[in-house]
Formats: structure tokens, C-alpha cells, sequence
């Protein structure tokens, strides 16, 4: 007695680089060579295997970037903030020494000016 046996299985077409013979492979085989880049042979005994990046290896060079990119961002925001911060200080420190009666440009001291700036302008030297 006899017993027969129906397997159903999905290949993939791939056509021999240097012969050109069309061959089937099975799926899992094929996405197996596809990430390893193991060597596999055509029907006519041509070994082969795949180049190239795989889409996972695309996908982190991809993601690799995108985390360089905004570490980049991130060093250059806190860089602003720094120098935000250096300008308001060196700003503040001149509108007191303003509010004091110092000129900004020669760094003499004006008792008018002083009083000018106490008397008409008392909140200019608060700090915004």
C-alpha cells in the first residue's frame, strides 16, 4: 500500500547570476541567506549569495543617524542656553553700572547721571 503525501510550500524565484536559470527557493531559506548572506547554489552548482544592506542593517544605520542628529541638536541647545545666559549677565551687569552712574563707554562716574537714573528712571537697573 501505497500512501501519498500533498505538501504545500511557498518559494521564492531567484534567477542564477551567472547562468541565468530561474530556481524557487523556500521563503524561510530565502529571508535566512537574505540576513546572513550565506553562500547558497544554483540548480547548475553556481554558488551565490546576497549584497547589499539588509533592510534591519538600513534600519539602524537609519536610527544610528537619527540619535547622532539629535544628540547633535540637544549639545547645541544647551549651548544657546549658556550663551543666553553669559549675554543677560554681562546685559544686567551694564544697566547697573548704568543705574549707578557709570558711562558704558568710558567708564567715568556722573553724579547727574546717577541722579537722573534714581530719580526718573528708579527701575531701570531692576534685572527683567
Amino acid at each position: 500500500m501505497s500512501a501519498v503525501i500533498n505538501v504545500q510550500t511557498a518559494l521564492r524565484p531567484i534567477s542564477c547570476y551567472q547562468c541565468g536559470t530561474v530556481f524557487g527557493v523556500e521563503s524561510g531559506f530565502y529571508s535566512d541567506r537574505l540576513n546572513d548572506k550565506g553562500r547558497f547554489f544554483c540548480p547548475n552548482g553556481h554558488g551565490q549569495h546576497f549584497v547589499g544592506k539588509t533592510e534591519a542593517e538600513r534600519l539602524q544605520e537609519q536610527l544610528a543617524k537619527e540619535r547622532s542628529r539629535v544628540a547633535f541638536y540637544k549639545r547645541e541647545s544647551e549651548s544657546q542656553k549658556r550663551s543666553r545666559a553669559a549675554i543677560k549677565g554681562q546685559l544686567t551687569k551694564t544697566r547697573n553700572r548704568i543705574a549707578n552712574g557709570v558711562c558704558p563707554c568710558c567708564n567715568r562716574s556722573f553724579a547727574d547721571l546717577q541722579r537722573h537714573m534714581s530719580t526718573k528712571h528708579p527701575d531701570y537697573a531692576v534685572g527683567e
